[in-house]
């Protein structure tokens, strides 16, 4: 097994992937007592040293502990083939959405290549390395800064605050994340929470950037278990399905998983269906909005 000094070992890339302190503190104690048994997967440039594509919690844990030499594995000595056969090998549960674009959008920015490049190199559609790099586009520095600390969930940003950021400032919706960060939230807490920070009003928004949070959940929580009768409370419980499914299934169906011929079989009589529904949902939804005296949809 080849190895490599951890002082030779490039981390240009650590930006592109997550952290998460709970699992670095569990495979902390592991490496104390059975070592590093997984090599770091790298890059090997001409002039000999490494830049680290997977294996940053490994480093950042031989650090802490004084280990000076561990395995290392190359991807070759072209940066990005390296990254092209690393999210390739790591298609699965390895990577997640928010590390695929982060590597996909250095492909694009650093390396030069285009979509249609990227999206042939990876076997992919056009339009999973374009929502990929979306993503990337739409968040801001502060924001990605807080996501691959680990301290704000990538889940909330994608399937939450995304929505709101097409409609609201920078400013505002950096100020939400650094408000929420770090707290321990569960998903489900940060989403009623940005409803309530960015529809509630002033005094909510307010309370969220002061820092009571729980004050304001439990404001937010007495709303939502207001009283209804049956058929009010099964019909709000349909509006939020619908709008959780419009949120998750455009992400869900880039999935290439989902692609097999039995799958696709299956699916087609069923995305006709909503397709021959949609003008008649939307209108509806529309007539009924206007009774509810909400904002009316810009553009």
């Amino acid at each position: 097994m080849r190895t490599a000094e951890t002082g030779a070992i490039g981390t240009h890339f650590e930006g592109c992937r997550l952290k998460d302190r709970k699992k670095e503190k569990v495979l902390l104690s592991s490496i104390l007592e059975q070592g590093i048994k997984e090599p770091l997967r790298c890059i090997e440039e001409p002039g000999g040293e490494f830049i680290l594509l997977d294996g940053f919690k490994r480093l950042r844990c031989a650090k802490k502990l004084g280990i000076e030499v561990v395995p290392v594995a190359s991807l070759g000595e072209d940066t990005a083939c390296g990254i092209l056969q690393f999210i390739r090998s790591s298609a699965g549960p390895g990577l997640s959405v928010f590390e695929q674009a982060a590597l996909v959008d250095e492909l694009n920015r650093s390396y030069g290549m285009g979509v249609r490049e990227i999206a042939r190199q990876l076997d992919k559609s056009a339009g999973w390395v374009a929502m990929r790099l979306g993503l990337i586009e739409s968040m801001s520095p502060a924001v990605k800064k807080e996501i691959l600390s680990g301290r704000f969930p990538v889940r909330s940003y994608m399937y939450t605050l995304r929505m709101f950021t097409r409609v609201n400032t920078v400013k505002d919706v950096n100020a939400f994340v650094k408000a929420v960060s770090g707290k321990g939230l569960s998903i489900r807490e940060i989403d009623m929470l940005a409803g309530g920070y960015f529809k509630g009003g002033e005094k909510l928004k307010e309370q969220v950037l002061n820092g009571n949070i729980d004050w304001t959940l439990r404001q937010l929580k007495q709303k939502e278990s207001a009283p209804f009768d049956d058929t009010q409370d099964k019909a709000l419980k349909d509006l939020k399905l619908a709008e959780g499914c419009i949120r998750r299934i455009p992400y869900k169906i880039t999935d290439e998983r989902l692609k097999t011929d039995g799958f696709l079989t299956a699916a087609a009589p069923v995305i006709l269906t909503i397709l021959k529904r949609l003008r008649f949902f939307r209108e509806t939804l529309e007539e009924f909005h206007g009774y509810t005296g909400g904002e009316k949809e810009n553009g």
